[in-house]
C-alpha cells in the first residue's frame, strides 16, 4: 500500500510486504475490520467502506439532539 500515511498495523510477513497484523490477512485499505472502514471515503468505488461512510454520515447527530423541547 503506497500512501502518505502510515498504518500501525501494517508490517511484513512471510514475504508478504503489505500484511495487516489487525486483521492477518494483506493490507486492504477500507476493508470491513480496517481502521479507516466507514471513517474515510475512497477513489475505489468498490471499496466497501464508500457505503459505509454514506450510512455513517445519515446517522450523525445534528447540532441540536432534543429538537425544540
Amino acid at each position: 500500500m503506497a500512501s502518505g500515511w502510515g498504518c500501525q498495523h501494517q508490517t511484513t510477513h512471510e514475504g508478504i510486504a503489505d500484511w495487516c497484523r489487525l486483521l492477518s490477512h494483506p493490507c486492504d485499505p477500507g476493508c470491513k475490520g480496517c481502521v479507516l472502514y466507514g471513517h474515510r471515503l475512497f477513489s475505489v468505488s468498490d471499496t466497501p467502506s464508500n457505503a459505509a461512510f454514506e450510512r455513517r454520515k445519515k446517522k450523525e447527530r445534528s447540532d441540536n439532539p432534543l429538537g425544540d423541547r
